[in-house]
């Protein structure tokens, strides 16, 4: 009975998504298009604006209690983002709860309607992994737009983790901050392993937690290694810390 609930639960997911991103969605782009007539910063920041609403909007819809812990400092620094990564989800609990990020992303996804036009007011860059010379452009193009301002987001595990432990980091995955000395914020994300798991096709409703890290200014460290060894502490001192939250609150319920 519970795999039929979850089942309808899933789909549930689907199909707000598809209305959301092909009907409302396709409104908010309209409006965006209308907008950018008299200014191009205005439409920017409505539709920009509307993702973000999506991203906790996606958690609220699905009845999915999401804690927060720490904030988004102001600041005029430019930031790479970089998260543990235990689900498809972690993309819009980012989203919506740390800052509207771009995404390095497959090429595929730009050419799916709607989807695209979002990648494209996220300022994300599209990637053909099997083109060693496309993705070289495709990686400068990310180190202007990051210094324009534009906040990127990684995964640096480069794979989602079963069981919400923090997977090694992928040698080099930090380089591009490292050498064009781009402060890094890490963020620790707790509970989507169990929510949306990769091993598994069945949404379940499990609350999720997240915690937003300081600024890491990689000018502090001598090597690559040394600034992503740093980093990759500080995330997964942060899932413990939600985990041991989330069982410790489970213990007194």
């Amino acid at each position: 009975m519970n795999k039929i609930l979850r089942f309808f639960y899933t789909l549930y997911l689907f199909i707000g998504a598809a209305i959301y991103v092909f009907f409302y969605g396709g409104i908010v782009l309209i409006i965006g298009g209308l907008l950018r007539i008299f200014s191009k910063n205005l439409s920017n920041k409505f539709v920009v604006g509307q993702i973000e609403t999506f991203g906790r909007m996606t958690f609220k819809l699905l009845g999915i209690k999401v804690y927060k812990f720490g904030e988004l400092k102001n600041t005029n620094d430019n930031f790479l983002v970089v998260s543990n990564h235990q689900s498809a989800l972690d993309i819009p609990l980012i989203i919506g709860y740390v800052t509207p990020a771009a995404f390095i992303a497959k090429k595929e996804l730009g050419k799916i309607p709607g989807i695209n036009w979002y990648l494209k007011y996220l300022n994300s860059v599209l990637i053909d992994r099997g083109n060693i010379r496309q993705t070289a452009l495709a990686l400068k193009e990310v180190v202007k737009k990051m210094n324009e301002g534009v906040h990127f987001v990684i995964f640096p595990e480069g794979t989602r983790s079963v069981d919400g432990k923090v997977l090694p980091f992928k040698p080099r995955s930090l380089e591009l901050a490292f050498k064009n000395k781009i402060k890094v914020l890490p963020v620790s994300l707790w509970g989507l392993h169990k929510v949306w798991n990769k091993k598994s096709f069945l949404i379940k409703r499990h609350p999720v937690y997240l915690k937003i890290h300081d600024l890491v200014d990689p000018s502090d460290f001598a090597n690559e290694e040394e600034f992503r060894i740093y980093i990759e502490k500080i995330i997964k001192e942060g899932v413990e810390f939600l985990e041991r939250r989330y069982y410790s609150e489970k213990s007194k319920s």
